[in-house]
């Protein structure tokens, strides 16, 4: 996170000094909110390099194994959109399965941790180092990405970049990946805690019941997995206007769904075990 940090902000700071005007139209407000996110992960990763509690470096090489496994997968996805033409329900489909992939990423980071009976602070550390490593390194690529092939990048947003208002196409996409930066660096961590305090309480709930509640709330939950997917299906197929409420159902769905599912794996295997243990004393 701390070689992430110091590419990001130097990569950041190559673009406002190669295209100045990216600081004009609100673009000096992004400059200051990726620096100072930026600032704020260098800062973890120093206090992380020298914490002393066991716990918290658990915690955070959890997280940060997660975090790198989720970063592979949304770095193709993003070289996906940027370098191919597809259909708008495939787009569609893709974007709502990273939104799935990270809720379940989140969701698995702080429930490994409490199933490691660490304290719920240290499984809400977890999720958020995990999305602040996915953060990080999505952000240096997509930057790299955007000022090595800026002719491309001019030709990805000259719709947005009409509707400026702005004279310098360069300028405008150095403001688009900083902005796109400094609101990755504060939603995804703040995302992966609202997730990982789901998660906590979908394990702590599951450990008090038993197998065959377990069994149907996984099968609610499957259920509601798909129900979700059908749902972001089935926006695809409307105009744009009347897609909110589908797309909302479905992302709610599916982030439910998958939050719980390694709780509800942990429950099945604990019990599990527990007839086993049973069994072999009986």
């Amino acid at each position: 996170m701390l070689v992430g940090s110091v590419a990001a902000l130097a990569l950041v700071l190559y673009g406002v000094i190669r295209f100045p005007l990216s600081l004009t139209n609100g673009g000096l407000v992004s400059l200051l909110s990726a620096v100072g996110g930026l600032a704020a992960y260098g800062a973890a990763a120093l206090w992380s390099r020298r914490s002393s509690s066991a716990d918290a470096r658990t915690a955070t090489r959890i997280g940060a194994t997660i975090g790198t496994a989720i970063a592979i997968v949304a770095i193709v996805n993003h070289a996906v959109e940027l370098w191919t033409t597809l259909p708008g329900s495939i787009g569609a489909v893709l974007g709502a399965g990273m939104w799935g992939l990270m809720f379940l990423g989140f969701g698995i980071a702080c429930s490994i941790t409490l199933a490691r009976q660490l304290p719920f602070a240290r499984g809400l550390l977890c999720s958020a180092w995990c999305a602040m490593v996915m953060a990080i390194l999505l952000i240096v690529f997509a930057l790299a990405v955007g000022f090595a092939f800026m002719p491309h990048m001019e030709n990805v947003l000259s719709t947005p970049y009409a509707a400026s208002g702005m004279t310098d196409t360069r300028a405008f996409v150095t403001q688009h990946l900083i902005s796109s930066a400094a609101s990755h660096l504060f939603i995804a961590p703040a995302i992966a805690v609202f997730v990982g305090a789901v998660s906590a309480a979908a394990f702590q709930l599951l450990a008090s019941l038993g197998r065959r509640v377990a069994m149907l709330l996984g099968c609610a939950a499957l259920l509601l997995l798909i129900a979700g997917a059908a749902s972001l299906r089935h926006a695809t197929s409307l105009a744009r206007s009347e897609r909110p409420p589908f797309i909302d159902f479905g992302l709610a769905s599916l982030a439910v769904a998958l939050v719980s599912a390694h709780p509800l794996v942990l429950a099945f295997r604990q019990r599990r075990r527990s007839t086993a243990v049973d069994a072999r004393t009986v």
